[in-house]
């Protein structure tokens, strides 16, 4: 698969004018780390060599793994057979070169600057058909993965942890197991194969199917010299986005407030002393979760890295790969 892609990539390449592509046959190594693939482009008289990274597929939260990568592996592209668009506009935005099947690629050095956006795509491999990634199927997937164990859990608890029906969590269970995403050990025993690959398409399917459809509103603060880091939050109230970044990394300086509650919007606002804006810097999201044991005013770091990974901004996604790092990684 991965040599299908690199040749179909290079093909694309060569078909442009005055540009040739080849493969480097000696071995290259960067950092200690062997690359067994790596790539010159010929431009007139000049060469780019690039060490090559081959993924079948990228989507915006493969992005700050592949910026660290890059800080130490220099000059590096990524080949694959499917780039998102957002992802594809991520890696333009730190320089980051990329190369898709369908012909999409952005290359940029001393010697050359070469930006294709093709009306072609091979979206067809990124297409999920299970209803386990709809927006009641993410909130099931959510409590799965903040909390492993309730796979086994009876389809009530699951269903109330997740403000579901019973029928939608069957629904779910079902279709992870059709996409192997877990696994039926014993009759009433069930285990995950995978949860990294699940982690992964659940951030993606979160920003394009559950979050633009949560219940929201924007305000102002009636104080223009409000501190929000002096703010006591109401109950079932917590910070979220960048102000849990902030509070949890104290890596990023939040730009706006982000909050989620399963209060009146309307106590909320009396609370924190804010007036309605629809251009303010204060978004208030409804909870999509039960919280009754959730003492924390923080949600969880899976929900922070995944609510960084829905805008465009590099030092989100700095502070995305270090919560990744630090919070997440080992609970996959």
């Amino acid at each position: 698969m991965e040599d299908e892609i690199l040749h179909t990539a290079i093909e694309k390449i060569n078909e442009l004018e005055g540009i040739e592509c080849k493969i480097l046959t000696e071995n290259m190594v960067e950092n200690g780390k062997f690359f067994a693939e790596a790539i010159a482009i010929y431009h007139g008289n000049l060469e780019n060599r690039y060490f090559v990274e081959i993924k079948k597929k990228i989507v915006p939260n493969h992005v700050p793994r592949i910026l660290e990568q890059a800080k130490n592996i220099e000059p590096l592209i990524i080949i694959a057979d499917y780039i998102t668009p957002k992802a594809k506009e991520l890696l333009r935005i730190n320089n980051i070169a990329y190369v898709d099947t369908a012909g999409n690629m952005f290359l940029r050095s001393q010697y050359l600057y070469l930006l294709i956006q093709t009306n072609k795509t091979n979206r067809n491999t990124l297409k999920t058909n299970t209803k386990a990634f709809n927006k009641a199927g993410l909130k099931v997937i959510y409590q799965f993965l903040i909390n492993p164990e309730f796979i086994n859990k009876p389809y009530r608890f699951i269903g109330e942890k997740a403000n579901v029906t019973i029928a939608t969590v069957g629904v779910v269970l079902k279709d992870l197991l059709k996409e192997n995403y877990v696994i039926q050990e014993s009759k009433k025993e069930y285990k995950f194969l995978n949860r990294e690959r699940l982690f992964e398409e659940w951030v993606k399917e979160y920003n394009r199917n559950l979050r633009p459809k949560l219940r929201k509103k924007r305000y102002r603060w009636l104080n223009k010299n409000a501190n929000w880091r002096k703010m006591k939050l109401p109950r079932e109230t917590f910070w979220g986005g960048v102000n849990a970044a902030e509070i949890l990394t104290e890596y990023l300086i939040a730009d706006k407030v982000e909050i989620y509650t399963a209060q009146k919007f309307e106590e909320v606002m009396k609370r924190l002393k804010i007036l309605p804006d629809d251009k303010g810097e204060i978004t208030i999201t409804e909870l999509f979760w039960e919280n009754k044991e959730q003492n924390d005013q923080l949600v969880e770091p899976m929900l922070i890295y995944a609510d960084l990974l829905g805008d465009i901004n590099t030092r989100y996604l700095e502070t995305a790969n270090i919560i990744y790092k630090e919070y997440v990684q080992d609970k996959l």
